[in-house]
């Protein structure tokens, strides 16, 4: 009898810590896992790719526009979401950051910024609490204006035709997206793709004359001529030296200056000779 009531016990026991693991497994929140391609937008397939100048957007005053209106010269275009926990201010604050270093061309006379919110949720009250934190906005000059998708239907579509994918996580209440400035020609074809963590002063303003696409005023084109010492470095994501240019025109200067000299050599044998013969 003895026997079968520890048995008894032990099963009791055994059922109630399979109930607490079970239970506890239950409640637990799911770990997340997230797919390291969701922050990087792959250029060898979108760059080229023309957006919709039809594309309607409302302003950060109510009013409404339409994406072609901020072409007509190269446009930074900043995909972002108004009620973002702190990251998307980062990648706006560190775009402001880069356009102070920039020095050879001004914000609304070369180029346009729009950051515009993907999350359907966002309205004009969170897109003005959004720009309210960024802050010094305003002192890189006219230019730069914040909106909302008109017809939140759009959003995706246009998302996935710049390559630039996104998702909400339920467990992280958060939206997972890259962190990246997307430069637009003035025909609204995607010219170059840069990530705020790794991208300096001088690579936005690179980036900028990318998009251009030879369409310089007179006072540009030295500044033209200086960006060709720079190609950009897909693997970094960030412009470098352009390290075969140098190497051709090292190649070149130093066959010209051996062609020179071999020529003068030449003549001044041929002159001392010439003088050997007349005498």
């Amino acid at each position: 009898m003895l026997k079968v009531r520890t048995l008894i016990t032990g099963m009791l026991l055994c059922s109630t810590f399979a109930i607490s693991t079970a239970r506890a497994q239950y409640n637990r929140v799911p770990e997340s896992y997230i797919d390291p391609s969701t922050f990087q937008i792959d250029e060898q397939k979108v760059l080229g790719v023309k957006v919709d100048k039809n594309l309607a957007l409302i302003d950060e005053s109510g009013q409404p526009f339409t994406l072609g209106e901020k072409l007509g010269k190269p446009l930074i275009l900043v995909l972002s979401y108004y009620t973002c926990d702190g990251s998307c201010s980062v990648i706006n604050a560190d775009l402001r950051d880069r356009l102070e270093g920039v020095t050879d061309l001004k914000m609304g006379k070369d180029f346009e910024v729009l950051t515009i919110s993907f999350d359907k949720q966002d309205n004009l009250e969170k897109l003005g609490v959004f720009k309210k934190h960024l802050e010094d906005t305003e002192k890189l000059g006219k230019g730069w204006s914040f909106a909302t998708f008109k017809d939140s239907e759009q959003i995706k579509p246009f998302a996935d035709r710049l390559g630039f994918n996104y998702f909400w996580s339920p467990t992280d209440r958060t939206f997972f997206h890259p962190g990246a400035f997307l430069f637009l020609s003035a025909e609204g074809r995607l010219i170059r793709v840069l990530y705020s963590q790794t991208v300096e002063s001088k690579d936005v303003e690179l980036a900028v004359f990318d998009a251009k696409q030879g369409k310089f005023r007179p006072n540009e084109i030295i500044n033209f001529a200086t960006s060709l010492c720079y190609s950009y470095n897909y693997k970094e994501g960030r412009y470098t030296y352009n390290i075969p240019l140098f190497v051709a025109v090292g190649s070149l200067t130093f066959g010209v200056t051996a062609f020179s000299g071999s020529v003068f050599v030449f003549r001044r044998r041929r002159k001392e000779r010439e003088k050997k013969l007349e005498t």
